[in-house]
C-alpha cells in the first residue's frame, strides 16, 4: 500500500486490467452492476432489489467488507494522503469497543464501524479503479437513481403511512429475525408517523428506519441528480430531470426535516456565491426564483401551514435535542479520549427519549469515540472539503456540493449509514483533481 497525493489507477482493487481511460467516449448508459461494481450498485441503483429482499439495512456495510477486502488484497493500491486521518479515526475507533459490556453491543459496534469503513474503501476503490471499467458517470448516474428511489418512497410514505410488515429476510430468519437491531435494519415500513405537531404526520423514511436518514441521504444525492438528469444535453432527459425534480419537492416538505431544508439552502447559496465570485449572474437568478418559488408554494398551498406548524412547535423537539447534545458532552468527558463505544439511554429519561449520541454525527463520535475519534474522522471530511472545492471540473463540482451538504448536516444527522456516499463523493472527486 502506498500513499499519494495523486489518483492512479491500480489494476489489482478491482480485478480487471488496467485500461486507457474511457470517460470521454459515448457510453450507453446501464444501471445494471458487474462483478466490480456490485457493492456501490447494492446501495445505489439496487436499492429497490435490496428493499424487496428486506436487507436494505445491511448492505451499507457491503463496501466497507468487499471493497475493503479488495484493497487489502492489493499490494499495489494507492491511498490519498488526505486518507490519513480516516485511516487514523478507523484504528482508534477500535479502543472504543473496550467499553461494550454486552455481546449485542460488539455486533453493533462492529456493523457501525464498518459503515465508517465503507466511505473509507469506497474513496479509495474509486481512486484506484480504471475508469475504463468503472466510468465516473456511471457511479453519478446510481448515485441519481438512490434519490429517485428515495423520492417514490416519500410518495408512499404519504400514501402508505400506517404499512409495516416483515420483510423476507425476516421471515427467513425466523424468530431471529424479530431482534431488534434487526428489525430495524429489515422490516418493510415506509414512513414514520409522529405527532409532535399536536396531530399525526406521516414523515417518509424508506429505505431508512427514520426520516432523518432519509432527508440526509436525499440532500446529499440531489447534487448528483442535478448532474445525471439536468445538466444534460439530451433534452428529452433533462425534461423528465425537471418533473422528477419538481415532484421531489412534495416530499421533500412532507417530511418537515429541518435538516434537509437548511443544508439544501445552504447549498444553494453557496453555489450562488461561488459563480458570482466568478461573474457569472445566472446561478444567483436560479437563487432568487427558488426562492421566490418556494414562497409562492408555502402561500398558495397546504405546505405552508405544516412548515409554519413546525416552526411554531419545534422548541419541545429543540429542548429533547439541547438535552441529547449536553449529555452526549458531559459522557465524552468522563471518558475524553476511547469515548463510551456506543449510544445509551440515560435511565431516568422520559418516554420518547432517544440514547445518548444520538441526533447528529458530531454527537455519536463525541460521546462513542471520545474527541480524539471526532476530531480525526471531522478532519478527514474538512479536508475532503477542502481539497474538492479546489477541483474546477463542472463533474468534480457536484461531489463537491454533495461534500459541503454533509458538512452542514454533520450538527444534526447521524448519516449512518449516510457516511458510505460521503465516501462516494470523496472518491468522484479525487477522479477529478489533477494534482
Amino acid at each position: 500500500m502506498t500513499v499519494t497525493g495523486e489518483p492512479v489507477a491500480a489494476s489489482g482493487a478491482t480485478g480487471e486490467g488496467a485500461a486507457p481511460s474511457a470517460d470521454a467516449q459515448p457510453r450507453r448508459r446501464t444501471l445494471r452492476p458487474s462483478r466490480a461494481t456490485w457493492p456501490l450498485w447494492s446501495i445505489t441503483a439496487g436499492m429497490p432489489i435490496m428493499f424487496l429482499l428486506g436487507v436494505h439495512g445491511f448492505v451499507w456495510a457491503l463496501p466497507g467488507l468487499v471493497l475493503g477486502a479488495r484493497i487489502l488484497a492489493d499490494r499495489e493500491v494507492r491511498f490519498p494522503r488526505s486518507s490519513l486521518p480516516m485511516l487514523a479515526f478507523l484504528a482508534w475507533a477500535f479502543l472504543s469497543a473496550l467499553m461494550i459490556d454486552t455481546g449485542s453491543g460488539y455486533a453493533l459496534f462492529a456493523f457501525r464501524w464498518l459503515l465508517f469503513a465503507g466511505a473509507l474503501t469506497s474513496m479509495v476503490w474509486l481512486v484506484n479503479v480504471p475508469r475504463s471499467s468503472v466510468p465516473s458517470e456511471l457511479v453519478v448516474d446510481w448515485l441519481a437513481s438512490l434519490f429517485i428511489v428515495l423520492v417514490v418512497c416519500g410518495y408512499l410514505g404519504v400514501l402508505l403511512p400506517t404499512f409495516v410488515q416483515k420483510s423476507p429476510f425476516q421471515l427467513a430468519l425466523g424468530p431471529a429475525g424479530n431482534v431488534g437491531f434487526i428489525d430495524e435494519l429489515s422490516r418493510w415500513r415506509f414512513a414514520e408517523t409522529q405527532g409532535f405537531l399536536g396531530y399525526q404526520l406521516a414523515r417518509p423514511s424508506a429505505p431508512f428506519n427514520a426520516t432523518n436518514g432519509w432527508g440526509a441521504a436525499i440532500g446529499i444525492l440531489t447534487p448528483f441528480f442535478l448532474r445525471s438528469w439536468i445538466l444534460q444535453p439530451d433534452r428529452r432527459r433533462r425534461r423528465r430531470g425537471i418533473a422528477i425534480g419538481l415532484a421531489a419537492v412534495y416530499p421533500m416538505v412532507m417530511s418537515v426535516n429541518r435538516g434537509l431544508w437548511i443544508s439544501l439552502g445552504v447549498a444553494l447559496v453557496y453555489y450562488a456565491a461561488r459563480k458570482a465570485l466568478r461573474g457569472r449572474i445566472g446561478p444567483v437568478l436560479v437563487l432568487v426564483g427558488t426562492v421566490l418559488a418556494v414562497a409562492a408554494m408555502l402561500v398558495a398551498t397546504p405546505a405552508g401551514k405544516l412548515v409554519g406548524d413546525k416552526l411554531d412547535k419545534s422548541g419541545k423537539s429543540n429542548d429533547s435535542r439541547s438535552t441529547l447534545y449536553e449529555e452526549a458532552f458531559a459522557g465524552a468527558r468522563d471518558s475524553p479520549l476511547i469515548g463510551n463505544g456506543a449510544p445509551k439511554r440515560l435511565p431516568d429519561a422520559p418516554p420518547g427519549m432517544p440514547p445518548v449520541g444520538t441526533h447528529g454525527l458530531i454527537w455519536y463520535l463525541m460521546f462513542v469515540h471520545g474527541f480524539v475519534g471526532m476530531a480525526l474522522f471531522l478532519s478527514w471530511l474538512g479536508i475532503e472539503v477542502l481539497r474538492s472545492g479546489r477541483v474546477r471540473t463542472a463533474d468534480g463540482w457536484w461531489s463537491h456540493l454533495a461534500l459541503v451538504i454533509g458538512l452542514v448536516q454533520v450538527p444534526f444527522y447521524g448519516l449512518l449509514p449516510q457516511v458510505v456516499l460521503l465516501g462516494i463523493a470523496a472518491g468522484l472527486s479525487h477522479r477529478e483533481d489533477p494534482s
